[in-house]
């Protein structure tokens, strides 16, 4: 067996919504990026890169919220499962701006107590919300025909346009409203406004769906720190572990194998257009993980696979012309023709 690593690093080529002024600061990644093999995918989210990555059909949209509850040790058996996350949404008259748990910091008795609040207002309707931890609620639907938008592409974002649609959405929407009421009167957020916090006023229901057959991968090892990767690792029966240093990573591909890793460190600040922390956050994985990677790969004589999830697979070997020098193709690699702008 080869001794392989795919490393998927949603955000690497953003979207942001300008690049103009951090070419020179971004010249890194560009070189790096230009002296790789590049070939299409057709996958252009991170779910369905990862789904094909396992061999399940991404064909249809992952259920990411069964496969996250797996990850956190539970069983979903054959239900419906959707994320139903805690989130701040900000209105105005022509617009929703959602903000995520990423910039809620929820304490766990905050997010007991408002779980505990919903579910006693809904026992009589046979719906409970289920906490995995402070920034995983979910939710168990008897009808799973609902079209979501992920948290990932609403985060930061005017949601009015993101609404929810299928059969079930209609009861999915009235008792959503009915739970923002619910969350305005909470104790709870009371407490956090007067404390200078934003509150914790809606849930986000997104990553619909039953928990998928298997697929056949080919992948022996995953370091990940984001549920549908563990999930997906769990369902598959395949070890997996926390992503702590490059280092580990250096370490497995002196195995024989096709390791997976997944690096978030970009997910935020495209999520939110931050153009600034995404900037320092890239350079930190160019210069720490995907240089060093490369160059143990080099040594090692193993294949290194980087997935942006924007349609795009880079590929390094020793068959590639890759250069660790950094001047040499310069001129010919300009930021634009591996981020993408609007």
């Amino acid at each position: 067996m080869p001794h392989k690593l795919s490393i998927i690093v949603p955000g690497l080529c953003g979207p942001l919504p300008e690049v103009s002024g951090i070419e020179l600061s971004a010249r890194p990644l560009a070189e790096l990026l230009g002296n790789l093999g590049k070939h299409r995918t057709g996958f252009s989210d991170y779910p369905a890169q990862l789904a094909d990555l396992f061999g399940i059909d991404a064909g249809v949209a992952v259920p990411e919220a069964a496969l996250a509850l797996l990850a956190f040790g539970h069983e979903p058996g054959d239900g419906c499962w959707l994320h139903a996350d805690p989130v701040n949404l900000q209105a105005d008259m022509n617009h929703a701006l959602l903000s995520d748990a990423r910039t809620l910091a929820i304490q766990q008795q905050e997010a007991e107590q408002l779980v505990a609040e919903i579910n006693a207002h809904f026992a009589g309707d046979g719906l409970e919300v289920f906490m995995a931890d402070p920034d995983n609620w979910f939710v168990r639907f008897d009808d799973c025909s609902l079209k979501t938008t992920p948290l990932r592409r609403a985060a930061g974002r005017n949601i009015n346009q993101l609404m929810l649609a299928g059969a079930a959405a209609e009861r999915a929407q009235r008792l959503l409203n009915e739970v923002q009421m619910l969350l305005h009167i909470s104790e709870v957020n009371q407490s956090r406004e007067q404390r200078g916090m934003l509150a914790i006023n809606s849930l986000w229901l997104w990553g619909e769906g039953r928990l998928p057959s298997k697929g056949e991968p080919d992948i022996t090892r995953v370091y990940a720190d984001e549920p549908l990767a563990r999930g997906l690792a769990r369902l598959h029966q395949i070890e997996h572990s926390a992503l702590t240093d490059p280092i580990a990573l250096a370490h497995a591909m002196r195995q024989e194998g096709h390791c997976l890793a997944v690096l978030q460190q970009l997910d935020g600040p495209c999520s939110y257009s931050d153009v600034s922390a995404w900037l320092d956050e890239m350079l930190v994985i160019v210069d720490q993980w995907l240089e060093p990677l490369i160059e143990t790969a080099r040594l090692l004589d193993a294949e290194i696979f980087v997935y942006p999830c924007n349609g795009v697979r880079y590929h390094f070997s020793n068959k590639n012309t890759f250069r660790l020098s950094k001047l040499m193709f310069w001129k010919k690699q300009r930021l634009q023709d591996h981020v993408e702008t609007p």
